[in-house]
């Protein structure tokens, strides 16, 4: 019994180093090459692809893993962008909230400022007594002095720089906000299909 012409197709193929191959079913040879499917008039009913290398599916895991990151990303952005407008339902508003929060940080700048003022003061007083030390070792509790003011310092101005950082980001939401009303915000990253 033989099947009507419509449903006879041909594989076709070309491997590597031989010549082109034409078969009813699929030749083994043509495993890592491309395979096309032929309709019985000659028209190209599909294509298979040759099995993917190891390189290709690595790229093809990192291209989604990518892929998924900037999901998580714009998600992330798109619920933050919510939250920052129901919290500030005027821009005037958060400029308020601004106003204020930047006063509390520029305090707490100006007590971390004062520290450091206060630890250096502390510094030339132990340098002078060490100058008194000199050509014999210093005390133990002068060396924990230098160290615990050393330690404190180096506290004070870590904290300053995580103020301002905190203050920096006033500013981004400001400007985000203002993206978002005027309807110009874009997501912190691009889906490319």
């Amino acid at each position: 019994m033989a099947l009507p012409a419509v449903a006879w197709s041909a594989f076709v193929c070309k491997p590597p180093g031989g010549s082109t191959i034409i078969r009813d079913d699929l030749p083994p040879e043509c495993a890592s090459v491309e395979i096309r499917e032929i309709n019985h008039d000659g028209s190209l009913k599909r294509i298979i692809p040759p099995p993917r290398t190891a390189e290709q599916r690595k790229a093809e895991q990192d291209e989604e893993r990518r892929r998924l990151e900037c999901r998580q990303q714009n998600e992330a952005q798109k619920q933050a962008d919510e939250v920052l407008l129901k919290r500030y339902p005027m821009e005037d508003d958060l400029i308020a909230a601004r106003d204020h929060a930047l006063a509390n940080e520029k305090a707490r700048i100006e007590q971390e400022n004062q520290r450091l003022k206060e630890l250096k003061q502390t510094r030339a007083r132990l340098e002078n007594e060490k100058a008194s030390y000199k050509g014999r070792p210093m005390p133990d509790p002068m060396k924990a002095a230098f160290e615990a003011n050393d330690s404190a310092t180096a506290a004070a101005e870590r904290q300053i720089e995580v103020i301002h950082s905190g203050m920096g980001k006033f500013d981004a939401d400001l400007e985000r906000y203002r993206e978002l009303v005027k309807g110009t915000a874009k997501p912190p990253c691009r889906l490319e299909d």
